[in-house]
């Protein structure tokens, strides 16, 4: 009896000791598996918080993005109005000079004398101005003057080509803004983008973004300065940029190029 006991005691002890055996190995594969599922989901959770922080760049980018078309095309659409006005002024001008000069009933014989007097101080003020596409309105004062000594153009003709330079002369002296052009600098020809302002002063932009301004000299004559300071460079990289995307209102601080 006291055998039989012994021996279930002991088969006894053996199935409770594989179990507890058995129990502790899935208890520590339960927790293996734990700890992956806690790194997968940090992983996961990282993941998450990076494309969320792409995806705010990325919308904050397409929100900048529309907000400047927006000003471009309110930009074009004021341009356009305004150059609908002034063709429409301009039609309306040339009318009112064509019933003019009809009703003065000036001869071809009065008038171009007229003219041909006027044309020389025109000349004189574009040979003297700032260096802005100084040869091409030369050229239009030097081509109605032509047609007139030649008589291929008549006096009714001259008065409104010339009449149409003045305004265009006027308009140049009331515009700022950025355009390209040809300049002999230190020598040699450049094609550069030029920041007139008005028709006081002109600043330049050449290629390797060397910035400078133009100055008249003793003698009547324009002269292209580089400038060399930094806070200088700086001022009219910032006008330059603002007159480029035609940002209407702010000021500006330049280098006094006119002592």
């Amino acid at each position: 009896m006291k055998m039989r006991d012994t021996i279930l005691s002991t088969v006894a002890a053996l199935i409770l000791g594989t179990f507890l055996i058995n129990q502790a190995q899935g208890a520590k594969n339960d927790e293996q598996a734990l700890s992956v599922l806690a790194q997968k989901i940090v992983e996961l959770r990282s993941e998450v918080e990076t494309l969320n922080t792409e995806n705010l760049a990325r919308k904050t980018e397409l929100e900048s993005e529309l907000k400047s078309l927006q000003g471009r095309k309110a930009a074009i659409a004021t341009q356009m109005q305004q150059i609908e006005l002034s063709l429409k002024q301009s039609t309306e001008r040339l009318k009112t000079i064509k019933e003019q000069i009809a009703k003065a009933s000036i001869d071809g014989e009065t008038l171009v004398p007229l003219l041909k007097k006027e044309i020389t101080p025109l000349k004189t003020w574009v040979a003297g101005s700032l260096p802005f596409q100084k040869e091409k309105r030369l050229k239009e004062i030097s081509d109605i003057e032509a047609g007139l000594n030649n008589g291929v153009m008549t006096g009714q003709k001259a008065l409104g080509r010339l009449w149409a330079f003045i305004e265009d002369e006027l308009r140049l002296g009331r515009e700022n803004g950025v355009h390209r052009q040809t300049l002999v600098i230190d020598g040699e020809e450049n094609l550069v983008s030029v920041a007139k302002l008005g028709m006081v002063a002109m600043f330049y932009q050449t290629a390797d973004n060397k910035y400078g301004f133009t100055k008249k000299n003793k003698d009547g004559v324009y002269e292209f300065i580089a400038l060399k300071e930094k806070d200088q460079v700086e001022k009219v990289a910032i006008l330059f940029d603002g007159l480029k995307k035609q940002i209407r209102s702010g000021q500006y601080s330049i280098p006094n190029v006119l002592n």
